[in-house]
């Protein structure tokens, strides 16, 4: 799907740069959209363009959890999170991007994490960059 930005992303022709780590069929970025006390929200999504969980065949399906999986433990390195949330929205009103992602969101103590959050707000490029790295670091020490 050409006007996907995430497939965009997936086929590495935009914003290789934030790509957190990449295999041929799964990549991780930073969600464009943060929160202020969880730091370091990460997306989990498959390269191929399909737009509901149910759609996903199994062994991709089976990658994109491993995937997800490494990049939970990678977060407690990256950021000093305590844990994490796993998020899969799967058509939800309001959804822009229709394009499989799971969401990795970084947990503190004391942060009143809400779903939604009214404070959830995008992050400037660099601060993506930053945290992209930070969580590229934690993944390849983790390996």
């Amino acid at each position: 799907m050409s006007d996907c930005a995430f497939c965009g992303i997936g086929r590495g022709e935009i914003d290789e740069d934030l790509v957190v780590c990449r295999s041929d069929n799964v990549f991780v970025v930073p969600a464009l959209k943060q929160r202020r006390r969880n730091p370091g929200h990460a997306l989990v999504l498959p390269v191929s363009h399909v737009t509901g969980l149910h759609e996903v065949p199994t062994e991709l399906l089976h990658e994109i959890f491993e995937v997800t999986a490494r990049v939970t433990a990678a977060v407690k390195d990256a950021y000093g999170a305590v844990g994490s949330s796993v998020l899969q929205n799967n058509h939800i009103p309001g959804q822009v991007l229709h394009h499989v992602h799971v969401h990795v969101v970084p947990r503190f103590d004391g942060d009143a994490f809400r779903m939604p959050d009214p404070e959830l707000c995008e992050a400037p490029r660099s601060v993506r960059l930053e945290r992209a790295g930070a969580l590229r670091e934690a993944l390849r020490l983790g390996s």
